[in-house]
């Protein structure tokens, strides 16, 4: 007889509590030693070679189908693909860990020729992923698959759906996104059948909660990032959601992406349920991993990316509770933006579990789920009169209906407060901020926009004409003269302007893989003889490889001569190489803030041996506007970050000299000679 899925998990396989109590069990001093750093993920079994063309042949099986279904679109596509891509990966890459994940697998692929079949029926993306529910009664428990706009590939996520929800129904509901906590062997099988297998934490009445895969284990930062929010998306085209009762939760790992989440984009979210995840890299790191962290000057910037206590003005409006175990050790992160939160003078409850460790009290889960119920049943305005909001980077520029589109200096606090006065009065401070966009709904009758408004920012009155439409509209620049409307771009000398940092292109170089990106490397007929040509080839290899292994990506990758216009508009050019052997390099490097001088490579004033170094960097691509071009670099964090979720951060700037000869290892790519960040127009400083 056939087993069920839930027979072949009983009732241990529980990945939200099995998950965190792994983490700490692995993490310790052992990991601190960047000359002998253990993989992650590990290898997973041997499969005999009849397994491994079982399981390979049902995932191309699945492809095939799935290509000859003509009407399919690609989203409809994914849903199936998803199981097919999972297993392929586990197969290839060593992620199965026992016997009985391979039966696991075995099972995704027959759950895949399932959704094919409903798939060539005509069924839409909605119908297959309710089809594929495994609980009758009560919440229903399902999986899917969309295709990421970053690379292309197919991301799993897992859904519970309420009972009582069908194709169709237009009725929105609250949706709940829960960031899972860590698991080294958490493989896109496991996560897959995990989904299929258990609840979790929450099922609250009436909710639709969305688990995202986050791109493996990475705290979900970076594409991790972009994976939740792209998984967002799709639910949204699969059902209707309320977009006013959107909620941020999770733990242990999970809880520091909540913190993070909540931070960056707090005009997005209902409330926000951050538990036992950590919230900033320095302490975090004393405390739970016994290691001195000691950034180099350029590293201490970057820290404000994903260090949460800088950003903690952002929940002065966002319902947030905390969760912390009494006896957890991560108690810490929750202690610390509770300390960063009242220092700016508003408080966040913590609710801490009595006698507990790394899990959630069932008497704090009753609370908790109170204090969101209460928030939901409150909901949020689309268009809050009053903004009180803090960025330290333009990859995070919006508050609901306020976007901050210039900076006086990257990786320094910027702060905006605006409010509504009166229908026809908006109130604006700013602190180095140089450029900002108002858009309010005009449904949400804050502003009388068919008449004169008046916008004093800074102490400067500026009379913003009527406007019509559905939306109030201005943008507002800080210039010479001081404050103004119109926007930088506008300006008389629009060469100038142009080159400048705006959302979405502001460095960073791990900025320009949170979005389309295509690998174009050297030419394989050339000779590698240098030492600058051993160091590209091996890192242009390394950069695909773990762009696979740590965020389950495929890499699109080109000839340089076969990189198209598309491409151009389209994505950020990631070259590796020198200008003899790229010849794009050798296109782009005179537009580039870099010179090669006979012997030697110069950024501004640092220079070194171009015998035996390279430059390293992401600047706007002079071919592709609005796009990327980075050169000798993938994602800047190493192996010995993934030792440790909190250990990864972007560890080089905007640009870096690099040794080719020396101190490559698991932290970084070769001694750094020089480094640093380009202006606010793109310029070395």
């Amino acid at each position: 007889m056939k087993r069920s899925i839930r027979r072949l998990f009983g009732g241990a396989f529980v990945f939200v509590a099995l998950a965190p109590v792994a983490a700490c069990v692995a993490d310790g001093p052992g990991d601190n030693l960047p000359g002998s750093v253990r993989p992650i993920p590990p290898p997973g079994i041997e499969l005999d070679e009849e397994a491994k063309r079982r399981l390979l042949a049902g995932a191309a099986a699945l492809v095939d189908g799935v290509a000859a279904v003509e009407r399919a679109g690609a989203s409809d596509r994914a849903e199936v693909l998803v199981f097919a891509r999972a297993v392929r990966l586990a197969v290839e890459d060593r992620f199965l860990y026992s016997e009985q994940e391979v039966e696991h697998a075995e099972q995704l692929l027959a759950r895949g020729r399932e959704r094919l079949e409903a798939l060539g029926a005509g069924a839409s993306s909605a119908r297959l992923v309710l089809s594929g529910s495994t609980v009758e009664k009560g919440p229903r428990l399902t999986v899917g698959g969309f295709v990421s706009q970053i690379d292309g590939s197919v991301q799993p996520y897992g859904l519970i759906v309420p009972a009582g929800l069908t194709e169709g129904d237009a009725r929105p509901r609250r949706l709940d996104v829960w960031l899972h906590g860590r698991g080294e062997k958490v493989s896109e099988v496991a996560f897959l059948t995990q989904r299929l297998a258990t609840v979790g934490e929450i099922a609250p009445p009436d909710t639709i909660v969305l688990h995202p895969y986050g791109r493996y284990s990475n705290a979900f930062k970076f594409a991790g990032e972009i994976d939740v929010l792209e998984a967002i998306a799709h639910v949204k085209t699969l059902f209707p959601i309320d977009e006013d009762r959107v909620v941020i939760r999770g733990f242990s790992m999970g809880g520091a992406g909540c913190w993070q989440f909540a931070v960056h984009d707090p005009g997005r979210w209902l409330a926000a349920t951050p538990g036992a995840g950590f919230a900033e890299t320095r302490e975090f790191l004393r405390s739970f991993q016994q290691q001195a962290f000691e950034p180099t000057a350029a590293q201490a910037k970057l820290l404000h990316w994903y260090d949460c206590p800088d950003w903690a003005n952002n929940l002065r409006h966002l319902p947030t509770i905390a969760y912390s175990g009494a006896l957890d050790k991560q108690k810490q992160a929750a202690d610390i933006m509770a300390a960063a939160c009242a220092a700016r003078g508003f408080e966040i409850p913590h609710v801490i579990g009595p006698d507990t460790a790394h899990k959630i009290h069932p008497d704090s889960k009753i609370e908790i789920e109170v204090f969101v119920a209460r928030a939901a049943t409150q909901g949020k305005p689309a268009a809050p009169p009053a903004i009180d909001f803090t960025t330290y980077t333009l990859r995070y520029p919006t508050h609901t209906w306020l976007t901050v589109t210039g900076l006086g200096e990257h990786w320094r606090e910027a702060r905006v407060r605006a409010a509504v006065a009166s229908p026809r009065a908006v109130e604006i401070t700013t602190t180095n901020v140089t450029s900002l966009v108002i858009d309010i709904p005009a449904d949400a009758r804050l502003v009388e926009s068919r008449r004169p408004v008046m916008v004093r920012i800074d102490g400067t009155a500026i009379t913003v004409p009527p406007a019509g439409g559905d939306r109030w509209q201005a943008a507002f620049v800080n210039d010479s003269t001081g404050w103004r409307t119109g926007s930088p771009d506008d300006a008389v000398n629009s060469a100038e302007t142009r080159l400048r940092k705006r959302p979405g292109l502001q460095g960073p170089i791990d900025d320009a893989f949170m979005n389309a990106f295509v690998f174009v490397g050297p030419v394989p007929t050339h000779e590698a003889k240098t030492a600058a040509d051993r160091w590209v080839a091996d890192e242009f290899a390394r950069a695909k490889r773990e762009w696979r292994r740590h965020f389950r990506g495929d890499v699109v990758e080109r000839l340089p001569a076969d990189v198209s216009a598309n491409d151009m508009a389209t994505k950020h050019l990631v070259l590796f190489g020198t200008p003899e052997s790229n010849a794009l390099v050798a296109k782009i490097l005179p537009s580039l803030p870099v010179k090669r001088n006979g012997d030697t490579w110069s950024i501004g004033a640092a220079q070194s041996p171009a015998a035996t170094s390279l430059p390293v960097l992401v600047y706007p691509n002079p071919l592709g506007p609005g796009r990327y071009v980075v050169w000798n670099s993938g994602f800047t964090f190493r192996e010995y970050a993934y030792l440790n979720n909190a250990r990864q951060i972007p560890m080089l700037p905007d640009w870096a000299l690099v040794s080719t000869v020396e101190g490559r290892g698991s932290q970084l790519p070769g001694t750094i000679l020089a480094e640093g960040f380009f202006d606010e127009r793109w310029q070395p400083r």
